[in-house]
Formats: structure tokens, C-alpha cells, sequence
């Protein structure tokens, strides 16, 4: 009987079998090693970018900062000095290179340049005429932020009509009618001169420039203003050009009434209420200063001392020996007084007349009113510096 043969698989067959799988492995596995490299270096390029990003729009944050800390005695025109219309940019002194964020999380460069026609492109607002001259309070700001690899640019259209850039220690805002005053005696001061906060705890800055002892917003608010103020009581009106006769009062206004309505909304959620009438209590503190809102009219009298922001929706009063250091400001029918022995404000009153009609301000008895940019400063974290009205990605 025979046997079966047995079959012979050819030498070096499974070698070869052995040799084609390695290398479909392998040609496989660099694909997948390379599919995930690129998918690495995806995800690391995308979060470099978002972290540069964000570094872009810290410059924005910090040249913001910057900016308003220092408008009273760097106006956004002389920060503008040197600009051309072929060349408009200026860089923003201390923010070139800056690593706010600390060594290896990027770096920071600003830039500001006048809203001229050909870069303004937020629709409804009027570009300034000159790339070194402002004239409305917005400028753009530009930020290049870069991390490791990743560089973005971005810019924003910032409005830096603020209360804690007031054009003047009263600041009038017509309503629907020319704004009006009152002037009794000669013992009064209301002075736009930079005057040291008589409480030096959390008090800030140095003593700077001067503003207008009082603005307006119109010619016809100007020429009433000054049929109010007597020849012998102009020199109790004081500020940049002097005294009322020089020009210490002006049609300088820079701020609406929706400015400071929506100024006054944003801040009156989380204002502390006071109770009107004749109040005579303390309100914050100079080292915690606050936010309060009076609904009704108000007269502060006594020996009471304020710290912080008050807003006044009804009529408002300071008398007898009351010192307020901030920012007051007063809506509504957009009347207010200071009078009594010896009421001080150190800061600045605003008043609009957001129910159409004229505003009115009474001064009188030794009530006086003093521009205080440390004043201002202690109080400009419970406020917006600056708004930004217009913002793009460019790079």
C-alpha cells in the first residue's frame, strides 16, 4: 500500500509572507504614527493661537488701563502726537513687548491711532479729521499678542468719555432747553484746579493738570451760565483759563445724557439704597468706598462724609458741613445744589436732564466743589474708564 506524499511548502515562502506582513505593520503604523503627529501639532497650533489671542486682548485691557489712569495729564491728543495719515499708529509708552503674563506665557505690543475715516469702521459713530488731533474721546487700539509660534491682532474702537474723565468739576448736560444756574454770594468755590483728597487713605495718583471749573454742552448753556455768574463772583469759578471771566467755564461738553443714563443703569443693580430727605449719615469708606443710589430728592447735611459714587434719580442738595469724595452723579430732572457753611465735593458732579428740560445747578453759602483726580482714582474700580464701541480680529 502506498503512501501519501507529504506536500512541501517551498523554502523562504512564509519568510516572504513573514517580510510582507512586517511591512504593511509598519507602513500602517507610520501612517497612524504620522496621522497622530499632525493631529498633535493641529491641537498644539490651535491652542498656541487661543492663547495668543487672549494675550492680544490683555494689550487691549492693559492699554485701556493705561490710558485713563493717565488722561488728565496725557490726553489722548498728545499720545497721538507724531501721527500722520500714511503713518497713523503711535506706540503706547511701557506696552511694547510686555509680558504681563509672566516668562514664557507671551508677550504683548499696543498700538493707538486717531478714528480717521479710512480705519473707522464701526457704523453709526463720525471719524475725527486729523491722525494727531482727537476731538470725540475714541481712538482705536491695536494689540498683537504672541505665544510661542502663534501671533493674532486685534483692534477696538475704545470711547473714553468716562465720568472719571469729566470735562469739568461740574458738568451741566442740556436737556431739552439750555442748561441754567444760580449763583448767591461771593463766599462760594467751585474750581477745576487738581486738588489733593483731603482723606489720604485709598487715595491715588499724584495731584495733575486742571479742567474747566464748570462745562456745558451748548452756546445757549454757555450764555446763560455766564448772564448767572456775576462780574464779582467770576473769580470764584476757577480752572483751565483761569477764572470764569478767562474761561473757567466752557461749552466743552463730551458726555450725553445717554452716556451718563447708561452709565447710571449699569451701576444702580448693585448700588446700595439710601433713604432721601434731610440725611446727615456716612456712606463708605476711604478705604472701601461705595456705590448708592437715592431715588428720592436728597440733601446731605451735618457733619456726614461720603466715599464713593453716588447717583441721584430726583433733585439733590449738599449743605451744611458734608464732604463727599468721588463721583456724584445726578439724572432725572437734573437739578442740584451746593450750599450750606461749608459742604465740600472732591471730585465731580455731573447733571443731565434725562426727562427733557433744562438743568439747573444752585450755589451758594461757602459750598465749594474741587476737582480731585485722587479722589476720582480711589473710586475708578467701582466705575467703567473707558467703552469699547467697536472691536475686529485683523491678523
Amino acid at each position: 500500500m502506498r503512501s501519501a506524499r507529504r506536500r512541501r511548502t517551498p523554502r523562504g515562502t512564509i519568510l516572504v509572507v513573514g517580510i510582507l506582513l512586517l511591512t504593511l505593520l509598519a507602513t500602517l503604523g507610520t501612517g497612524l504614527l504620522s496621522s497622530s503627529m499632525t493631529e498633535n501639532t493641529v491641537t498644539v497650533n490651535d491652542v498656541n493661537a487661543q492663547r495668543a489671542f487672549a494675550v492680544a486682548e490683555g494689550g487691549i485691557a492693559h492699554a485701556r488701563r493705561v490710558i485713563a489712569a493717565n488722561i488728565h495729564t496725557t490726553s489722548l491728543t498728545s499720545r497721538l502726537s507724531g501721527a500722520t495719515s500714511t503713518a497713523p499708529e503711535v506706540a503706547l509708552s511701557g506696552l511694547s513687548n510686555y509680558s504681563g503674563l509672566g516668562t514664557g506665557n507671551g508677550t504683548y505690543s499696543a498700538w493707538i491711532s486717531n478714528n480717521l475715516t479710512a480705519y473707522n469702521k464701526s457704523p453709526g459713530y463720525a471719524a475725527d479729521a486729523a491722525a494727531a488731533s482727537d476731538a470725540d474721546n475714541r481712538v482705536w487700539i491695536r494689540s498683537v499678542g504672541t505665544y510661542r509660534n502663534a501671533t493674532r491682532t486685534v483692534r477696538a474702537l475704545v470711547d473714553f468719555s468716562s465720568v472719571l474723565n469729566p470735562p469739568g468739576t461740574i458738568t451741566l448736560i442740556d436737556g431739552t432747553g439750555a442748561d441754567t444756574a444760580t449763583v448767591n454770594g461771593n463766599a462760594f468755590l467751585v474750581t477745576g484746579n487738581d486738588t489733593a483728597a483731603p482723606t489720604a487713605t485709598g487715595a491715588c495718583g499724584s495731584v495733575e493738570g486742571s479742567l474747566y471749573g464748570i462745562s456745558v454742552n451748548s452756546s445757549a448753556s454757555l450764555t446763560a451760565l455766564g448772564n448767572a455768574v456775576a462780574d464779582n463772583q467770576e473769580d470764584n469759578i476757577t480752572g483751565t483759563g483761569g477764572t470764569a471771566a478767562q474761561g473757567s467755564y466752557a461749552n466743552n461738553g463730551s458726555i450725553s445724557a445717554g452716556t451718563l443714563q447708561s452709565v447710571a443703569n449699569a451701576l444702580t443693580p448693585g448700588a446700595t439704597a439710601i433713604p432721601g430727605g434731610s440725611n446727615s449719615s456716612d456712606y463708605g469708606t476711604a478705604a472701601l468706598p461705595g456705590i448708592f443710589v437715592a431715588t428720592s430728592d436728597i440733601k446731605l447735611l451735618g457733619n456726614g462724609k461720603g466715599y464713593g459714587v453716588l447717583i441721584v434719580t430726583a433733585g439733590f442738595e449738599m449743605a451744611g458741613n458734608y464732604k463727599w469724595e468721588g463721583v456724584i452723579l445726578v439724572i432725572g430732572g437734573g437739578t442740584a445744589s451746593i450750599t450750606g457753611a461749608d459742604s465740600k465735593l472732591y471730585g465731580s458732579l455731573f447733571l443731565a436732564n434725562t426727562q427733557g428740560g433744562a438743568t439747573h445747578v444752585t450755589l451758594s453759602g461757602n459750598g465749594g466743589a474741587y476737582f480731585s483726580s485722587q479722589a476720582l482714582c480711589r473710586v475708578e474700580n467701582l466705575l467703567p474708564s473707558s467703552t469699547i464701541i467697536g472691536w475686529e480680529q485683523i491678523g
